[in-house]
């Protein structure tokens, strides 16, 4: 008797589907991932630009900001975030020169990169996922256009007082009293029989007489 040959095999389509599953959860694990380093890398950027555009020339009408003190705030913003996030490997601070329809004014600019490790697109030699980022700020005076704030177009409100001078609040008026009568007992005579009342109930109406309200 010839024995069976029972050793088994796999497949192409087996391991075609198992690939495919094994991207879709490295899409979506590391693509979630990378979007959120992309959200911080965003993030600090922004940050770091905001603190900067704090140092203004107040003495300059158009408090246009001081370039020296703009970017020293901007990049020791960078250094704190840096320390505290490792993940944050990248943070540069630069002035530049931004063209308004008022003039030409400073901003600083900042770029920042956030390197997170991957967990399943290591196998496609993706093992590093990298997200940056960058941002813009300058102080604006006020708005008038879009990124242009430096010619208000809107005055400040007036308050004038209202015509005819304050109002007198008259109390409204107050009601007519209403006489009400008293009720006096109306006088009963004696009856004569006074044995063949005794039983009968004495109805108490009788002792009082009609009260008449003035309409």
């Amino acid at each position: 008797m010839k024995c069976r040959d029972e050793t088994g095999s796999i497949t192409p389509f087996v391991v075609i589907v198992s690939l495919a599953i094994i991207m879709l959860a490295a899409l979506v694990v590391d693509g979630g991932r990378q979007l959120n380093a992309k959200g911080r890398a965003i993030a600090y950027a922004q940050e770091a630009a905001r603190a900067g555009a704090q140092a203004i020339d107040v003495t300059d009408p158009r408090l246009d900001l001081v370039p020296t003190l703009a970017l020293k705030a901007a990049r020791q913003y960078c250094q704190q975030a840096m320390a505290a996030d490792g993940q944050l490997v990248k943070c540069n601070a630069q002035m530049t020169t931004v063209n308004d329809p008022a003039g030409a004014f400073n901003a600083v600019t900042v770029s920042t990169q956030v390197r997170v490790k991957a967990i399943l697109l290591g196998i496609v030699r993706r093992p590093v996922l990298n997200a940056t980022g960058a941002a813009l700020a300058r102080p604006v005076s006020g708005i008038s256009e879009p990124d242009s704030g430096k010619v208000p177009t809107v005055g400040p409100p007036s308050v004038a007082p209202p015509s005819g001078g304050v109002p007198q609040v008259t109390a409204p008026p107050t009601p007519p009293e209403i006489e009400v009568t008293p009720c006096k007992p109306k006088e009963t005579d004696k009856p004569k029989d006074e044995d063949k009342d005794k039983d009968k109930p004495k109805d108490p109406d009788d002792d009082l007489e009609e009260c008449k309200t003035p309409d």
